[in-house]
């Protein structure tokens, strides 16, 4: 004799008594992920850097729906499983419509389906517990989160400026930047207003600073300059390399870069951006999707400083 279906602790939405409503619901939850994202969305200043959090409600939700419909109906275990399972595939599957498997994606893959039995365990059980694990991660997401606004308010600013990339003087221009390897940077200000201030020390492999938060369209643009100057005691010359990734790099690992060398006086150092063929590639840097700056200390076995200041598009 088949053993009849659990009754969910927590009950469904009426809506999903109708199949139509309920596989509706599914295809609006899952199409996203399978879909190239286009460009205008993923580099717009509020869609682009909250999309990767669709992860957390659009899997607490079809975690819930496992739990309600199907032959999981009923089985929170089974349908947590289900998932894990499922935001695994999701993350296999997008790398065959030109998107990135990421593990961060699938910690807010997990996030979400937690959510999902937290609620399950604190409305549908009655224990307290659902509502301590809920609390939990809400608080995790918001610890890791905090930055977004800033950083929203710094893409925007810097759409706004653009062809300037950055100077440095706006207040949430520090948002848009991180540090690689182990490198440290700060805000600077000085007799020539504020700088970014870079400093490495060994060991540490490739130590530099990254950003992405700009307008992508580089077309109609020649060069990429920044003014740099050393302030590093004993050292005449430091070396640093320039890097610029565009979109396609996140799946061949092919780049341009341009090493410079710079001195104790403030001197603009010019990044050829038209015709550059990528490292170890044969395409060429796509100038209509760039996706990354990244300044480096080329020098590893040494502690080194520089300031850098008015990066921008001629």
């Amino acid at each position: 004799m088949t053993r009849p279906r659990p009754t969910p602790a927590l009950p469904a939405p009426t809506f999903l008594n109708s199949w139509p409503l309920l596989l509706a619901t599914l295809a609006f939850l899952l199409i996203p992920f399978f879909l190239p994202i286009p460009m205008v969305l993923r580099r717009h200043p509020l869609i682009g850097n909250l999309g990767d959090q669709i992860h957390v409600p659009f899997l607490m939700i079809l975690t819930l729906l496992f739990y309600w419909r199907g032959p999981l109906t009923g089985r929170l275990k089974w349908a947590i499983l289900a998932g894990m399972i499922l935001g695994g595939l999701i993350e296999l599957v997008q790398t065959l419509v030109g998107r990135t498997a990421l593990i961060e994606d699938f910690a807010l893959d997990l996030a979400g389906i937690g959510l999902a039995a937290g609620l399950v365990i604190w409305k549908g059980h009655k224990m307290r517990a659902g509502l301590g694990l809920m609390v939990a991660l809400v608080m995790v997401l918001s610890a890791q989160l905090y930055f977004l606004p800033g950083l929203i308010l710094g893409s925007y600013h810097a759409q706004q400026n653009f062809p300037l990339i950055s100077d440095f003087e706006g207040m949430h221009e520090k948002w848009l930047w991180k540090e690689t390897c182990q490198a440290r940077y700060d805000f600077v200000k000085t007799e020539d207003g504020t700088v970014l201030q870079l400093e490495s020390g060994p060991p540490s492999r490739w130590p530099g600073i990254q950003m992405r938060h700009f307008p992508h369209d580089w077309t109609g643009y020649s060069t990429l300059k920044l003014d740099v100057r050393h302030i590093t005691p004993g050292r005449e010359k430091v070396p640093f390399s320039v890097r610029l990734d565009d979109y396609q790099s996140r799946k061949d690992q092919t780049w341009v870069s341009n090493s410079f060398k710079a001195t104790p006086e403030w001197t603009t150092y010019n990044v050829p951006v038209i015709d550059r063929k990528v490292l170890h590639g044969d395409r060429l840097l796509n100038l209509q999707d760039l996706s990354y700056l990244l300044v480096f200390l080329s020098d590893k076995n040494d502690s080194t400083i520089i300031e850098i200041d008015n990066i921008r598009l001629e």
